[in-house]
């Protein structure tokens, strides 16, 4: 009773991600809502996240000193699979859970833009989990604990294809011309994680468990959680074309160069690498001063051996002064949200759906996000 009671444990408190999905260091929650097609917009607090190129159309300073957010399953469309959960039963838990994504992040990723040079800070969490195999159940870990900082510059070429703060005012306006940049960034992250399948009532896990590891910290070490740290590089171009109120970007990036690999410091285990990816991407704006809109999408990751059609983002907002709404196709699953800025707070919320089989289509996890901005605030240099 005790051996399954630490199983349940266990699996309340080491989550694990599904293999297929596309691991990333930072995502917007805006742009999760437009799709994730950001590449050639990447124009919020997480810029440097997406293409360090697009930070050549900064003019001003802008700074976001508080910002958390969490995402997680969206449970609401299973809450029959919920009803009369079993509590003490651990093969009745796994039956339930069974094929069932489950996911919980938190997040917070302060930072500074200044002209064309940005700063930011990250520490982010992420548990997930997928139990696999009605017979023989495995637990599939990839859990990661990053922190650290990013910091990159862009340089222009050619001017204009900007926006500009209007004055008195919390609204941007589009500044005609044409502009090539190019963008580099480096990132030093120290990353504490795992990444295996465990078999959830064989061996491995009994094993440690009779040899006393009943903690799980010290459970999680015996199978493999390891520390590690690591630089990074990523590049990436922007073209820009505006005139009046139209602005047109293409973007192209190459985040974490060669793979961010991390040395270890702690544990037995390999510290999960960050994989390269190649990104590619379309926007189209226009602004009529108490509205406007963005159109984008996105091609990615192009070095990624996921089927084509999981490639395809789309995206898109249309922002008041107040309110910004949006909608977006990322994989083959639509996601949706909205934003209401009222100083000193800004609050984004919403849903989106993450491939995590190896096909178009094959399965989605529901997820939603929420992002609190408190006291953010920028100005025309």
């Amino acid at each position: 009773m005790m051996k399954s009671a630490l199983l349940v444990l266990f699996i309340t408190n080491v989550a694990g991600v599904f293999a297929q999905e596309v691991p990333y260091i930072g995502r917007s929650p805006r742009a999760q809502l437009m799709g994730d097609a950001f590449t050639a917009v990447a124009d919020d607090e997480y810029t440097l996240f997406y293409n360090p190129a697009a930070l050549g159309r900064n003019k001003g300073v802008s700074f976001t000193p508080i910002n958390p957010s969490i995402s997680g399953t969206n449970a609401i469309d299973d809450t029959d699979r919920f009803k009369d959960f079993p509590k003490n039963d651990p093969a009745a838990i796994a039956n339930k859970i069974l094929n069932y994504p489950v996911s919980v992040q938190a997040s917070v990723f302060p930072g500074l833009k200044m002209g064309t040079f940005g700063f930011n800070l990250f520490a982010t969490s992420k548990t997930n989990m997928t139990l696999l195999n009605a017979i023989h159940p495995v637990l599939d870990v990839d859990y990661r604990y990053d922190r650290g900082f990013v910091t990159g510059f862009a340089y222009n070429m050619g001017s204009g294809a900007s926006t500009s703060r209007i004055k008195k005012s919390s609204k941007t306006k589009i500044v005609s011309g044409r502009r090539l940049s190019v963008g580099v960034s480096i990132k030093h992250i120290n990353r504490e994680g795992m990444n295996d399948q465990y078999d959830l009532f064989g061996t491995t896990l009994l094993n440690k468990i009779s040899q006393g590891k009943t903690d799980i910290d010290e459970l999680k070490k015996a199978l493999g959680y390891s520390k590690g740290k690591a630089w990074g590089v990523d590049v990436g171009t922007e073209y820009a074309y505006s005139s009046g109120r139209n602005l047109f970007t293409a973007g192209f990036s190459i985040l974490d160069i060669g793979d961010t690999q991390f040395k270890k410091t702690e544990g037995i285990g390999d510290v999960p690498k960050q994989e390269m990816t190649v990104n590619t991407g379309i926007a189209f704006k226009q602004d009529y001063g108490l509205l406007d809109y963005t159109l984008a999408a996105d091609l990615r990751p192009l070095n990624s051996a996921i089927p084509f059609s999981r490639k395809f983002h789309m995206g898109a907002e249309i922002g008041f002064p107040l309110v910004t709404a949006y909608a977006g196709w990322s994989e083959g699953y639509v996601s949706y949200g909205a934003s209401l800025k009222l100083w000193p707070v800004k609050l984004t919320a919403g849903f989106y759906g993450v491939e995590v089989g190896s096909k178009f289509r094959e399965q989605e996890a529901k997820r939603f996000v929420v992002y609190v901005s408190l006291f953010d605030f920028s100005f025309d240099l």
